[in-house]
């Protein structure tokens, strides 16, 4: 396994995208919505970009890159057709320590980009070590089918009842013991089905505290 598995937390984190087509858009919107300080280095942009831009939530360069853009950037992404920049663009990445991605060219990347699958914080990433994004996709297509919105309910009541009981149970034994038990329960099949009432029901009948809060359950 060459690869490994990590997840960025990008909350703050200055990231660069050179390029300003369909593919930046889509790499800028991911960005934006993992809380990252975006900047975008391209002398033309699609119209969502444009617009993002002019609302101050992207800062924009309209111009071609230079290597002092890379200095303070936490992660560079290249997503321009030109193989030559994208290859400076790696090249000064690397020299700078930089993680860096390169669209379509994983060989010149420190970081590759697995398909993704959403659900709340509930977060499924599929890579096929850039070998075959087209499989990487088909995967998460299928996965898309057994995962549905009802698991990002669950992993939020999860949270939810977690915190009560680490602040309210002394126990660690017990207190994993609870939560196995919830996670090992019927609960995602009640949630799915809209069974609310029953949800509650069976979370206190597992935890066993009073004044649990179920706020939204």
């Amino acid at each position: 396994m060459r690869y490994f598995p990590a997840f960025l937390d990008l909350q703050g984190r200055s990231a660069i995208v050179i390029g300003g087509g369909r593919v930046a858009e889509r790499k800028v919107l991911t960005l934006l919505a993992c809380g990252a300080r975006v900047t975008v280095i391209s002398p033309v942009m699609t119209p969502k970009l444009t617009y993002l831009a002019q609302a101050g939530a992207i800062r924009h360069h309209t111009r071609r890159w230079r290597p002092v853009d890379l200095k303070e950037a936490f992660l560079v992404m290249a997503t321009t057709d030109d193989r030559k920049a994208n290859s400076e663009i790696a090249r000064q990445a690397h020299a700078d320590s930089r993680l860096v991605n390169i669209a379509d060219d994983p060989a010149r990347c420190n970081v590759i980009l697995p398909s993704v699958i959403t659900r709340g914080d509930l977060i499924i990433a599929v890579s096929t070590s850039g070998k075959s994004p087209s499989l990487a996709r088909r995967i998460r297509r299928e996965l898309e089918g057994s995962f549905g919105a009802e698991y990002g309910k669950f992993l939020r009541l999860l949270g939810t009842v977690r915190q009560q009981v680490q602040s309210r149970i002394p126990s660690m034994a017990r207190r994993r013991r609870i939560l196995q038990r919830l996670a090992a329960s019927d609960l995602l099949t009640l949630l799915r089905r809209g069974k609310k009432r029953q949800v509650q029901k069976r979370v206190r009948q597992i935890v066993g505290l009073k004044n649990l809060t179920l706020n939204g359950y």
